[in-house]
């Protein structure tokens, strides 16, 4: 037997359910309804209303309900004054809160010192100036300012072949990289003679840049161990959500699970939002809109700091 809903609580629950994939549709309401019915039974409740049913299906999905649609039925004037009225109007979007957080990770101390330590950055973003560039920049100098040699890439400036699945970098004896001939191979040279790595990306469609997906393809040759040992590494993914946890989180947390597997330590973590709207993330002179928020700029160049001192 169904738990009884309110009529508000019931429109949340079929919009909800509606969403969902079709072949997969059944066994997500089962979910739902074994975790709505034991918070009805804990609160000791006949009918459920619109908030027991939100916290039911936010139990059950996790980040993912925290996108756009669930901001929307959780909150529509918030949802609009943030989400909609920025795409058109110029006052909404510059009153748009910019924001970076920066993740509590607890990390490893540094090998070496600071003066000892090169570090590498490679941006997966397409536009020189956005947001992401402007916060790879402040890392980088937070690093170089701690006595690091530091040095930028850009992957929209480079040479970047899609991975052909020719697996000669599987072949037994192959003692290289990646086996075609573009700028990649000197990327990956660059990473492996460097004690830490940053990679900054937008978020597009809920998934990274296209170009760092492409370079992400490449570093299939990286397995094994082929950039060393001892690497710290810090990400930095910018969204233009304007809420700063949200389901984009999930894109920011598989990039690290990449870097753990080509044996990079992720020990700084900073995921920035509100660059959506009319503008694009740009101010009206074409300048990244994070460059008005200095507080948030300096988490970035504390951040790179410490991914070269391991002080927080």
């Amino acid at each position: 037997m169904e738990p009884v809903l309110t009529k508000e609580a019931q429109e949340i629950w079929d919009i909800v359910l509606s969403m969902s994939l079709s072949f997969k549709r059944e066994a997500t309401k089962g979910k739902y309804l074994r975790i709505l019915s034991l918070l009805m039974q804990e609160q000791g409740v006949k009918e459920a209303g619109k908030e027991l049913v939100i916290e039911a299906i936010r139990m059950v999905e996790g980040k993912k309900f925290n996108n756009h649609v669930f901001r929307r039925i959780e909150d529509p004037a918030t949802y609009k004054r943030l989400v909609i009225d920025p795409k058109t109007d110029l006052d909404a979007y510059f009153a748009l809160p910019r924001e970076v957080k920066r993740w509590d990770i607890p990390s490893s101390k540094p090998t070496k010192s600071p003066k000892e330590m090169k570090v590498i950055a490679v941006n997966g973003s397409p536009r020189k100036g956005g947001n992401g560039d402007v916060l790879i920049d402040e890392a980088l100098r937070g690093a170089e300012d701690a006595s690091a040699t530091v040095e930028k890439i850009m992957l929209q400036k480079i040479k970047l072949n899609f991975c052909i699945s020719c697996y000669k970098c599987k072949e037994p004896g192959w003692a290289g990289f990646c086996s075609q001939k573009d700028d990649v191979n000197g990327i990956f040279q660059k990473m492996a003679d460097s004690d830490a790595i940053i990679i900054g990306f937008p978020v597009y469609l809920g998934r990274e840049s296209g170009q760092l997906c492409a370079f992400f393809d490449r570093c299939y040759c990286l397995s094994g161990g082929k950039l060393g040992a001892s690497k710290r590494g810090m990400i930095i993914g910018t969204y233009g959500s304007p809420f700063v946890d949200s389901f984009y989180d999930s894109v920011v947390e598989k990039v690290m699970y990449l870097f753990v597997s080509f044996g990079i330590e992720p020990v700084e973590v900073l995921s920035a939002c509100g660059f959506l709207g009319v503008l694009g993330g740009l101010d009206d002179k074409g300048k990244a809109m994070i460059l008005r928020f200095p507080k948030e700029l300096e988490k970035a160049y504390q951040a790179g700091k410490s991914l070269v001192t391991g002080e927080s």
